[in-house]
């Protein structure tokens, strides 16, 4: 018996309306889980008619001074975002080669024949692919994780920092040429 009074005690609670002032619509606040509009100002009291006003106070407001508006977030490297994403994607195609060749030498037999007392084997070497796509797995994941982390993080633009890489070629000659615009 308690333990249901409780339980409906605990579920009468639990049908408020409102907990925070933000889940209330408008200017409206919450209280007592209810949304209800806020009480208005206080008046402030006026003079009596037979005192003389109040001269104004003469104190001058200050106002902050205006922020500046924050600076546009571009991503520190588009490409280097792309390239962890592929070889994230890589990674377990590397894995599934892993497994089938891991598969492949198990079905790998040594056949003894023992009337001749000669061993067959079958040419069934996996141990280089097995360890090398496991190998490459590993790298793809280490390389294309902190590739994809520090290409995404979002930084202030900066129009006055650049630098360009441009091929060039002529009839005679070709190369590459680096500007740094600071």
């Amino acid at each position: 018996m308690v333990l249901g009074g409780a339980v409906v005690v605990a579920s009468v609670g639990a049908n408020a309306q409102c907990s925070m002032d933000t889940e209330c619509k408008g200017e409206r606040i919450c209280e007592e889980g209810k949304c209800v509009e806020p009480a208005p100002p206080p008046a402030a009291a006026a003079a009596p008619s037979f005192a003389a006003p109040l001269p104004a106070p003469s104190v001058a407001l200050s106002l902050p001074p205006p922020q500046p508006a924050p600076p546009k977030m571009v991503r520190h490297s588009k490409g280097m975002m792309a390239g962890g994403i592929v070889m994230t994607s890589l990674a377990p195609v590397a894995l599934i080669v892993s497994g089938t060749a891991a598969l492949s030498a198990s079905f790998c037999t040594f056949d003894d024949d023992d009337t001749s007392g000669t061993s067959y084997r079958r040419r069934c070497n996996y141990d280089g692919i097995v360890y090398g796509s496991l190998l490459t797995s590993v790298v793809l994941l280490g390389v294309g994780i902190p590739l994809i982390v520090i290409g995404g993080k979002k930084e202030p633009e900066s129009e006055h920092l650049s630098a360009t890489v441009t091929p060039w070629a002529t009839p005679s000659a070709a190369g590459i040429g680096l500007r740094l615009d600071l």
